[in-house]
């Protein structure tokens, strides 16, 4: 992967802090984790704000919304699932949470860990299960008769939930060895979905006012 010069230097340090496998993995769980929390953001400030963002999104090109709000979601559930899934699948090691317990040497940052994955892995069952059923394979039971083999419902607030039990994980590691923590749900950006409603309300102003000029 190419990082940025501060992202060598983020990583550098988690290294010092970590050692050398704890801190990459770390490293590298971090960073997935802040872009679920982008996504996600996203996906709030266009349809979890308020009734008239949706109003206008419908107004603007509802189909075109309509899609961006389920790519968005099952993106948001994806992630999730991925960084909760076994430490290795055919033999391949995969990028998750279940690894970090591995590479700590500490006995009881160990056992805090472990309980905080296993609540991060439990809180994000019923997104792995809309993964493993209708997001990245389809399953044929529930594609031919979904009435009889529904998929359990998932709301924003347990999404939330999900998000919130890995921030807790991965800012325990990191305020032992760095004594710092993540405010990842705190992302700011002046690029993304609010500049993004900003500038249709905006056109939708001209386009009244254009209507009532003589």
């Amino acid at each position: 992967m190419t990082l940025t010069v501060d992202e060598q230097a983020i990583l550098k340090s988690h290294v010092e802090a970590m050692g050398d496998e704890l801190g990459t993995t770390f490293f590298q769980l971090s960073r997935k984790l802040i872009e679920l929390h982008i996504v996600w953001q996203q996906y709030r400030q266009l349809y979890g704000s308020d009734e008239e963002t949706i109003f206008l999104l419908n107004r603007t090109a509802g189909l075109f919304f309509k899609i961006v709000q389920d790519q968005l979601w099952d993106s948001v559930l994806l992630g999730i699932s991925r960084m909760t899934d076994s430490p290795s699948t055919a033999g391949k090691k995969n990028l998750t949470i279940q690894s970090l317990k591995s590479l700590i040497t500490d006995p009881g940052l160990q056992l805090e860990i472990e309980a905080l994955c296993k609540a991060a892995v439990d809180a994000a069952s019923y997104a792995k299960e809309h993964r493993n059923k209708r997001i990245a394979h389809q399953d044929h039971c529930y594609i031919a008769d979904r009435a009889s083999n529904p998929l359990s419902g998932i709301s924003r607030q347990s999404v939330e939930m999900m998000l919130a039990a890995l921030r807790e994980l991965l800012n325990k590691i990191d305020s032992h060895y760095r004594d710092a923590t993540m405010l990842y749900e705190k992302f700011v950006d002046s690029t993304g979905a609010m500049a993004l409603v900003s500038k249709l309300k905006h056109l939708e102003r001209l386009s009244e006012a254009a209507k009532h000029t003589p």
